[in-house]
């Protein structure tokens, strides 16, 4: 490769990702946009910043869920540059993608050859599943741990591949590490990431046992930062408990066990390999009914389950023989398992941002797979100008075929309408894409198109207390506790210790002259942390309502 090829070759790759992200300068505050940052207060200004580290990440009233303080510290300052206006926030993402896919290069070239090195860094960077994680603010502390740990695996790896790690190398790596652990939990993966480099792209034939006693001090470091970090975010998060926001937990609706949230996440893993290496079909909301929630063993999981281990033989087969493609398979797996379900229930069944930093292995796969392919041309003596020419043309046809459908997907972010709409074309047999688009109208005022779109919800998955209690929240807002009695009593019967909906619930059996039960359901709402005063007025209404009722009859 010529010397001006080289010197073009980084700023061509931050040129694909700016061409591929830039249109969402553009978009609003979309989904947890609004929660985190429109109607979050800690997030718009510098003010006392220091206390984003002793704060949840969702405000308490929104369910008081997550710490990410150097996330929130970014956002306060993107505020101030901004004036609160969502352009700055997407500015900062477009811009950090393009220092990740930077970073993809940079990790690339320690271990193929240059040429090889782009095209894996071009495919990062034009990526769709990507769209997710810079299109919504949000998304920004999957940029910032991308950051944070490639920027300390390339540290990692450049000296390892020299010889022992130099000191300061390893105090660079574990500022790299407390960093992204503060900007989302996630980043608590860069050991395995490490090590799964040692094992692979690392080329050091000291026997293995040798290797871990050098470098066991380094891992001990490693492991007493990620101790300090849970237990730091255990003391910030320890008096935040549920607010009005309960979020969509799947397995606790169904109180599955964990072998079925295992089950569920096998099921899952054709998803993965089919976004992180064919992403033509996207979606803001993967979920039941269109993933199935296991309910014990089916023939569904076995697909999963033979990908998997498929996928795991091949990485251990190939961790000598084509180490790159070791690495990325075991790169994707390690930064998968956080939100994966299989070792912790994430909350979420599938959500393309979790694919972020996975999809560097698959591009590094993608490089691996390039290097065989040109060299099995050459090989065959089919090494022509005509076939490179026709190679190099099919891969730029790729690349434009993937910036433009990154762009394109980018738009649907543009606002919520947009985005809500967009869901239930893309996934509809999700229940929760129908009831966000059902939220989104009964905020905006269309009753009916809510109602709709809620019992659309209800019908395709009937398990979920959340949604059972907001359609009822719905109603009653609107005056008509009949229909949201019902729905009330539904939650119930979900989940007897749902903590929301106790006092609206006594409100509207009131409000239906049920004044026995009214009353036993306001009592209830004071054991369980309700106001006191105004469910003993409660009471008193229902007992008066009660005697008055019994003179009417009387008379």
């Amino acid at each position: 490769m010529s010397i001006r090829r080289r010197t073009l070759a980084a700023p061509a790759i931050a040129l694909l990702a700016l061409a591929s992200s830039a249109v969402g300068v553009l978009n609003q505050f979309t989904y947890d946009d609004k929660y985190i940052i429109l109607l979050n207060p800690a997030t718009r200004s510098l003010h006392a910043w220091w206390l984003a580290f002793s704060s949840s990440y969702w405000p308490k009233e929104w369910g008081g869920d997550g710490y990410r303080p150097l996330t929130i510290l970014a956002f306060k300052i993107e505020s101030s540059i901004g004036g609160g206006a969502p352009m700055a926030f997407h500015a900062a993402n477009i811009l950090l993608y393009a220092a990740v896919s930077l970073l993809v290069f940079a990790l690339a070239r320690r271990v193929l050859p240059h040429w090889a090195a782009w095209v894996a860094a071009a495919v990062f960077a034009v990526h769709p599943v990507h769209v997710e994680a810079v299109a919504n603010v949000v998304g920004q502390s999957e940029l910032l741990v991308a950051i944070a740990l490639l920027s300390a695996t390339i540290l990692y790896v450049r000296d390892r591949q020299k010889g022992a790690l130099e000191p300061w190398t390893i105090v660079a790596i574990a500022a790299l590490y407390a960093l992204g652990c503060f900007a989302k939990e996630h980043a608590i993966v860069l050991p395995g990431v490490l090590g799964a480099a040692e094992l692979t792209i690392v080329d050091d034939r000291t026997p293995l046992r040798e290797r871990i006693r050098r470098l066991r001090p380094t891992y001990l470091l490693l492991v007493a930062i990620a101790v300090a970090f849970v237990g730091v975010r255990a003391l910030a998060l320890a008096d935040h408990g549920i607010g009005g926001f309960q979020p969509f937990t799947p397995f606790a609706a169904l109180h599955i066990s964990t072998r079925d949230r295992i089950l569920t996440a096998l099921g899952v893993v054709p998803q993965w390999v089919r976004l992180l290496f064919w992403p033509a079909h996207l979606s803001s909301e993967y979920g039941p009914a269109d993933i199935e929630i296991a309910q014990g063993f089916s023939i569904s999981q076995y697909p999963g389950f033979a990908l998997l281990v498929a996928i795991l033989g091949l990485g251990h087969l190939l961790r000598r023989r084509q180490p790159v493609i070791g690495f990325g398979i075991a790169l994707a797996c390690v930064a998968l398992l956080p939100s994966s379900n299989f070792i912790v229930p994430a909350g979420i069944v599938l959500a393309e941002r979790t694919l972020f930093l996975p999809s560097v292995g698959a591009a590094l796969i993608v490089g691996a797979l390039a290097v065989i392919a040109a060299n099995m041309v050459r090989a065959r003596g089919a090494d022509r100008p005509g076939v490179r020419g026709a190679a190099q043309a099919a891969f730029a046809g790729l690349l434009v075929l993937g910036a433009y459908r990154s762009e394109q997907r980018s738009t649907v972010w543009r606002d919520n309408d947009t985005l809500f709409r967009r869901a239930v074309i893309d996934a509809p047999l999700s229940y929760r894409a129908h009831y966000m688009l059902g939220a989104w109208h009964f905020e905006n005022g269309r009753k009916r198109d809510g109602e709709v779109e809620y019992r659309k919800a209800l019908h395709l998955f009937p398990y979920d207390p959340f949604l059972s209690y907001r359609m009822a929240e719905q109603y009653r807002h609107f005056g008509l506790c009949a229909p949201a009695l019902p729905l009330y009593r539904w939650t119930r019967s979900l989940d007897p210790q749902f903590p929301l909906g106790r006092t609206a619930f006594a409100i509207c059996l009131l409000d239906q002259g049920d004044y026995d039960e009214a009353k036993a359901a306001a009592l209830e709402a004071m054991r369980h942390g309700g106001d006191i005063e105004f469910l003993r007025r409660l009471v008193f209404i229902a007992d008066s309502a009660k005697s008055a009722d019994g003179r009417a009859k009387a008379n």
